[in-house]
Formats: C-alpha cells, sequence, structure tokens
C-alpha cells in the first residue's frame, strides 16, 4: 500500500486538549504529527469528517501552548487502547 503523507512524521508523545462541537473539552495523546497533520489517541471514536478544534499541546515542562487550529478526522482505527484518529490540519476560516 503506498504512503499518500506528503510529509514527515516526527512522533510526540504528548497532550492535546480539544474541544468538541458540543463544547466539551477532552484530552487525547499524540502519536506523532507533521506539518500537514496529527495522530491521537482517543477514547471515544470520531467519524470520519468530524472536525475537531485543537486548543492546546502540553509541552515538555507541562504548560499548555494553545494551537488555535481544526482537525478533520481521515481516519479511525480501534486499537486495545481505544481508537487512533489520524486528522488532517484545516484552514480556520475567519
Amino acid at each position: 500500500m503506498k504512503d499518500k503523507r506528503v510529509h514527515q512524521r516526527i512522533q510526540l508523545l504528548r497532550k492535546l486538549t480539544v474541544l468538541l462541537a458540543n463544547g466539551e473539552e477532552m484530552v487525547l495523546d499524540v502519536l506523532d504529527y507533521s506539518m500537514g497533520g496529527i495522530s491521537a489517541l482517543s477514547k471515544r471514536e470520531f467519524p470520519v469528517g468530524a472536525l475537531l478544534q485543537l486548543e492546546a499541546l502540553t509541552t515538555l515542562d507541562g504548560d499548555k501552548k494553545r494551537l488555535g487550529l481544526t482537525g478533520e478526522v481521515k481516519h479511525v482505527r480501534g486499537n486495545d487502547q481505544g481508537f487512533v484518529i489520524g486528522m488532517m490540519f484545516k484552514e480556520n476560516e475567519s
């Protein structure tokens, strides 16, 4: 199977705070990221096409770095720890 990724992935084991459409805040475990997207582990399954507001990333020293990005769910794969969610960064509409 051919890898369709345009950008190289970099492992980044951090916490990602996302804001759901209903206003609920949820913390995901980041697996890797690139210039075009991010992959994270979630306890909840999200449908392909869902838009998640990527609010903040926890830094090495425990601070939260504001992101203000939108991620579109492109693929979901279940495993024994939850769901691996692959998201593509989307342009925020002003």
